[in-house]
């Protein structure tokens, strides 16, 4: 089940209409689908949004077409990962949200990360924080299997979108590639184990955003430390020659 945020403009659909070979070509109205892969004692659930419009940093940068997301369970219900930026959390069955029987995923406004708990997660600085308030709309989606080869989508290598980031911006993103083509997701055991550990608590600003305002402190204070340098630089540049003062 995903819950999105209140103020989510691309919430979750069906791939029709995107564009890549052997999808339907229809637009609107296609009802929201959910992609089922069983892989390594996990089954993933693989989602599509139209674009991604979550602006990074202070340049407005960041926003693409296209968007895949994933969270994957251990098929005994154990455990699960649900990806978020380019990381993803692993949390075991305690600290899940179950409704009316299925797990809930928490779908951040605009970036789509998915999270274990209605609300506002801390990110480092310059990035947004993601929202996550779990008052928009709430999608139960059909299934539709997915393989390596199936349906002839799935095979397609070219990204789901016509965005390619500005390479002098590196907050910028490409449109996403399909899911076989994401290797560090489609293989369910890496992903699980590049996650981070499960933060299920951390719903509110400030909660638990220890490590974020350290790299933030350090990224500030070496920006401090270049800006320096260049002065520094730039004034022994401009003193007339001979003058050994300073």
């Amino acid at each position: 089940m995903l819950v999105h945020d209140a103020s989510e403009r691309y919430p979750a659909t069906a791939v029709d209409g995107a564009g890549v070979p052997g999808v339907p070509a229809t637009r609107g109205g296609s009802a929201p689908v959910v992609y089922e892969r069983h892989a390594d004692g996990w089954v993933q659930y693989w989602i599509w949004y139209r674009a991604n419009p979550q602006d990074r940093g202070i340049l407005r940068s960041g926003r693409h077409a296209g968007d895949w997301e994933l969270v994957q369970y251990r098929t005994d219900g154990s455990e699960a990962v649900y990806a978020q930026h380019s990381g993803a959390e692993r949390c075991g069955r305690r600290d899940i949200e179950f409704r009316g029987g299925r797990p809930v995923v928490y779908v951040a406004n605009g970036s789509h990360a998915s999270y274990f708990h209605a609300g506002v997660r801390d990110r480092m600085w310059p990035d947004p924080n993601d929202e996550a308030d779990g008052r928009g709309r709430v999608t139960v989606a059909p299934v539709v299997e997915i393989t390596r080869t199936n349906p002839r989508w799935m095979t397609d290598p070219e990204p789901w979108g016509n965005s390619r980031a500005n390479r002098f911006l590196p907050m910028e993103q490409d449109s996403p590639p399909g899911p076989y083509f994401q290797p560090t997701r489609w293989d369910a055991e890496t992903f699980a184990t590049d996650a981070r550990d499960c933060q299920a608590g951390c719903d509110e600003v400030g909660e638990c955003d220890g490590p974020e305002k350290t790299m933030t402190a350090g990224a500030i204070a070496l920006l401090a430390v270049a800006a320096l340098t260049l002065r520094r630089a730039w004034s022994r540049r401009r003193r007339p020659p001979g003058d050994a003062t300073g």
